[in-house]
């Protein structure tokens, strides 16, 4: 039979055993969780040189057009869809709210808004 003090020394190694286990798995596991981090900074950034499309539009969260940009223009419009400043190479116009033309900074007279 075991003493009293075999018995108490036995299992006092057993948890300290399984302390250092312990303890080394969590080091591990940190370790593991700093090095993710660090990977993804390593990594180069995927920026393209250059972006090409027909066209480029803002829309809102709730799906309404605010901005277009294509090769005829830059158009801002408000919540109904209607243009209030439109910029093009050969002019600058500015809307009211109903769409109407107000001012027209422009090389022709009949300078008309890019087509969307």
């Amino acid at each position: 039979m075991m003493s009293e003090t075999a018995v108490v020394d036995a299992r006092l190694d057993k948890l300290e055993q399984d302390n250092r286990r312990l303890k080394l798995t969590v080091g591990a596991l940190l370790l593991a969780l700093a090095a993710v981090p660090l990977i993804g900074a390593v990594m180069p950034q995927q920026i393209p040189d250059v972006i090409q499309a027909q066209q480029f539009e803002v829309i809102y969260r709730d799906g309404t057009r605010r901005v277009m940009i294509n090769g005829k223009g830059f158009i801002l419009m408000v919540q109904n869809d209607t243009t209030v400043a439109a910029i093009a190479a050969s002019g600058i116009a500015q809307y009211d709210g109903n769409g109407n033309r107000r001012n027209v900074m422009a090389d022709d007279v009949n300078w008309r808004t890019p087509e969307r």
